[in-house]
């Protein structure tokens, strides 16, 4: 039975262990528990004003909540229920507000807070909310993610040196190495012509300086499945188990696609997006690699979704050279995490620092899992959310017939109505990246059964191989109607001045385990979440600010590869039959 967040007028008066609507039970002021959930939370009226601005933010969902329910009562204002709110699933209590937890955290994590704070900014602006961001009860954190409790319409225009004097408040219980660059980006902050490109810049900085007193051991593992399909129309990279120190591959690259498209045309598109993305992206890694000062994260997006698009103009030219209409057309989905090794001169030296880059299109996800908690990175692509995003309650938008057909995939169309999805995260903390195509992810696989395998890969039980063995198995027996591709990333961030003695402790090599999963280790497919909280992991350092950047060298280095890319990924698909077959059963659902 899920919690809720209830907001409206009175809501907070209402005594604990009262019914509502013979339905909801209150369990504390505003947080209340459905008893019937396998009933429609809402009918099918005109949505109220107050809730549109949920609803147009459903792509900001990993840190807002989204609509639940609506009550109308008789005697009373009327109640929004709120699913996906800050409250912990099991102990059914709100996570700490950031102003108790600030003092509790690291330096890096506590930049990284306020690194989302201004990401949401110019969004929640947009909508009319931002000042949701300024009541500091609101701001919940889970781990190292910032999530709303509820959002608050802008009384007047909310400002940035509204938002200034919040973090100042908050000073006093940064860390030392942190506190002062804070209060410089402060000061930018109440200049009447704040730009918030160059705020966003000076913080990163700020944050990429904390990230240079963590070292990060990263271990990769992939594999796909046809499952009970007559061919794989799936790919991923790698496909086996691939380690950082492993030079002569990509060891910082995970991806996964699904094939749509008749006359094995979805088969050709997944391989052939896995193909060229590899090429494109390794000038994006050399440059990175070779630059004297971190790329910014908006150059970085740019790049990544620059690739794409060659990839989504490749598949649909040869769609149109093959005379492929609707859903003959051959495409795919994409999900992607890229950690991106660059280097920072800092106060000790050049320092290396990793980012974490998440693209996708369509509806493969990508999921962080550590023993505490999982979160989808990612929303899909699929009717339901056009719809709810629209302005449609979503629960009635997930009972259409096509909710989960999906809204674009790589190829299918032009790139100038194609819409990639790009993010930054940074890792502070060990977990593992969970990349997965909805062979896995349908029906909610992953979130019913993640916490059975976490803690067997963190305490090096089993391999991540084997881990991959069995999430694929769990796929097939499960969901075996599709084909399935998983990739791990097994992320290890450490700080710098207790790796070596870490590393002293990890560098056993994993235990050689039989192709199948040990009988011990099947039985741990059906467990419970955990229920306790994220531990945060430490770091300090200095601050410097870096300078421009390379751009005319980084883009004459993709052009040379998009030149290639087009060239080879054509010979390879002039090798395949031309002639389409004529439609079959929808595939706009891979």
């Amino acid at each position: 039975m899920p919690y809720l967040w209830a907001v409206g007028k009175g809501v907070e008066a209402i005594p604990v262990g009262n019914r509502i609507a013979d339905r909801y039970e209150v369990m504390a002021p505003h947080i209340w528990r459905d008893t019937k959930p396998q009933q429609l939370a809402v009918a099918d009226i005109p949505v109220p004003e107050l809730v549109q601005p949920y609803l147009r933010a459903y792509p900001h969902s990993l840190h807002l909540p989204q609509v639940y329910g609506w009550i109308e009562q008789s005697d009373a204002a009327p109640v929004l229920l709120l699913s996906n709110a800050p409250i912990h699933p099991r102990s059914g209590k709100l996570y700490p507000a950031i102003g108790d937890a600030l003092s509790q955290a690291t330096a890096l994590r506590q930049a990284h807070w306020l690194w989302q704070m201004l990401t949401l900014w110019t969004p929640l602006q947009t909508l009319g909310v931002s000042e949701s961001l300024l009541h500091p009860d609101n701001l919940r954190i889970e781990g190292w993610r910032l999530r709303l409790r509820e959002l608050d319409r802008n009384a007047t225009s909310p400002s940035l040196a509204q938002l200034a004097a919040l973090w100042r408040s908050w000073l006093p219980d940064l860390q030392a190495e942190l506190a002062e660059s804070v209060e410089t980006v402060c000061q930018a902050m109440v200049e009447p012509e704040a730009d918030i490109t160059q705020l966003s810049q000076q913080l990163n900085t700020i944050v990429l300086h904390q990230v240079s007193t963590v070292t990060l051991h990263l271990q990769i593992a992939g594999g796909t499945s046809v499952g009970q399909q007559p061919r794989n129309e799936d790919a991923c990279y790698p496909e086996g188990l691939m380690d950082s120190s492993d030079t002569e591959a990509m060891p910082r690259l995970g991806i996964v696609c699904d094939g749509v498209g008749g006359h094995e045309g979805g088969e050709i598109a997944s391989r052939l997006a896995v193909q060229s993305l590899q090429l494109q992206l390794r000038g994006l890694f050399s440059h990175a690699e070779d630059a004297n000062e971190p790329l910014p994260p908006e150059l970085v997006s740019q790049q990544l979704e620059a690739a794409i698009r060659v990839v989504n103009d490749l598949l649909n030219q040869q769609n149109d050279s093959q005379g492929r209409l609707e859903r003959q057309r051959m495409g795919t989905t994409l999900a992607l995490a890229l950690l991106l090794p660059q280097r920072l001169q800092t106060a000790s030296g050049w320092q290396p620092v990793s980012e974490l880059y998440i693209a996708h299109v369509g509806d493969s996800r990508v999921y962080w899992i550590t023993p505490q908690y999982c979160h989808c990175l990612t929303v899909d692509d699929d009717v339901a959310g056009r719809e709810i995003e629209a302005g449609q309650w979503p629960q009635i938008a997930r009972q259409h017939s096509q909710a989960g057909a999906l809204t674009q995939a790589l190829g299918t169309r032009s790139a100038a109505f194609l819409h990639p999805h790009i993010q930054r995260f940074i890792l502070d903390e060990e977990g593992v990246l969970l990349l997965c195509t909805d062979g896995l992810s349908d029906y909610g696989r992953v979130e019913q059964s993640w916490a059975n395998y976490i803690g067997l890969i963190v305490k090096d039980i089993i391999t991540l191989e084997d881990a991959v063995k069995a999430w694929l198995e769990l796929a097939n027996q499960k969901n075996g109607h599709d084909n399935v591709s998983v990739v791990l990333m097994h992320c290890k961030p450490r700080l710098k001045a207790t790796a070596e003695m870490a590393s002293l402790v990890n560098q056993r090599q994993d235990q050689a385990v039989t192709d199948d999963l040990p009988a011990t280790s099947k039985a741990l497919l059906y467990g419970e979440t955990p229920d306790n909280d994220a531990q945060p992991t430490p770091a300090p350092k200095p601050d410097p600010r870096p300078s421009s950047v390379s751009w005319r060298r980084l883009g004459w280095i993709l052009a040379v590869i998009v030149v290639a890319v087009a060239l080879s990924s054509w010979w390879f698909l002039a090798r395949k039959p031309s002639t389409p077959e004529s439609p079959g059963p929808s595939q706009q659902s891979p």
